[in-house]
């Protein structure tokens, strides 16, 4: 809610991760470690920041601002928390400033899926530059804000949760048109 981004090094707690997949003792000795400093804090956005993903080196993160950013974090070595980044694009999404509607992307990140606050989803392709929507996929049944949505592994089929609970789908169809 502070409007940053943290980006926290797990370099030297690495070997602890490994640890806890063949710890047999109770989980109460585990050694317990705390990261107190991130290595790099930065404002990308003017608001609310409620989800995030890392795409290789690069972030892209939303806020209730009505668009996602994809941006570069520049990490500099000398002390925790410093850096600058690069913004390198944004994707719009009208009616999608209110708190906690999370996107979602397909395994390779090629599809990028986001509802909003009236019900759409908007798909992006995510690599593309300038962005490129690839649809906006609505239903009738469908006026309330979408929370979150799950793009399957090769894209072709989208979930969506609306804000009642309810649980849409669209299913890539391949038109007899396209074959044409």
């Amino acid at each position: 809610m502070d409007n940053t981004v943290k980006i926290w090094s797990m370099k030297e707690f690495w070997p602890y991760v490994e640890k806890s997949f063949t710890w047999t003792d109770l989980p109460s000795k585990f050694p317990t470690k705390f990261v107190q400093f991130p290595l790099m804090t930065s404002v990308v956005h003017s608001n609310y920041v409620d989800c995030t993903r890392w795409l290789g080196d690069f972030i892209l993160s939303k806020s209730v601002d009505n668009e996602i950013v994809l941006w570069e974090p520049k990490i500099k070595e000398q002390g925790p928390g410093e850096g600058s980044i690069d913004v390198l694009q944004k994707y719009p999404v009208p009616d999608c400033d209110i708190w906690f509607i999370k996107f979602s992307c397909d395994f390779h990140f090629n599809q990028l899926a986001i509802g909003n606050r009236e019900g759409k989803i908007y798909v992006w392709e995510v690599q593309a530059s300038p962005p490129v929507l690839i649809t906006r996929l609505s239903s009738p049944q469908c006026k309330m804000p979408i929370r979150q949505t799950a793009v399957s592994f090769d894209g072709s089929t989208i979930l969506a949760c609306g804000e009642d609970g309810s649980i849409y789908r669209w299913d890539e169809v391949e038109h007899q048109a396209a074959k044409n």
